[in-house]
């Protein structure tokens, strides 16, 4: 009698230690915003280096579809913003839906690289290198 209490007690517990950490682990995702927006480049030497600038921004997962021009990011709107991610991505190079990248970052860009730029919304801020953030 005393052992099935105590196997029955003992399940209880790790049920509930389990479901609380399955809670947390929904509640943190609930807090992350996902977006996507155009981003222009041409190669896979792009999308690394388009993916990196907005990790590097704060991003939790970035993905650039190099045939649509489209990069989804997802991020937590308490340590980054998608306006921080574009500028960022932007400083690195390639002009998106928020900014046109800066023409001597661009012009660095290896000869592969360099994009049809006529494919960039009028919309987009100027940015430049001066924008790029001090370390």
């Amino acid at each position: 009698m005393f052992l099935t209490v105590l196997l029955a007690s003992l399940f209880t517990t790790l049920l509930t230690a389990q479901t609380g950490m399955v809670k947390k682990t929904t509640k943190a995702a609930a807090t992350e915003k996902t977006e996507t927006f155009l981003v222009l480049g041409n190669c896979g030497m792009c999308q690394r280096i388009i993916e990196k600038s907005a990790v590097d921004a704060g991003d939790t997962k970035a993905t650039w579809d190099m045939d649509a021009d489209l990069m989804t990011v997802t991020f937590d709107p308490a340590k980054t913003t998608a306006d921080a991610i574009q500028k960022a991505v932007a400083l690195s190079g390639y002009d998106n839906v928020g900014y046109k990248a800066p023409d001597a970052v661009y012009n660095d860009l290896h000869g592969c690289c360099k994009y049809d730029r006529t494919g960039a919304p009028s919309t987009a801020k100027s940015c430049t290198e001066d924008d790029a953030p001090k370390n």
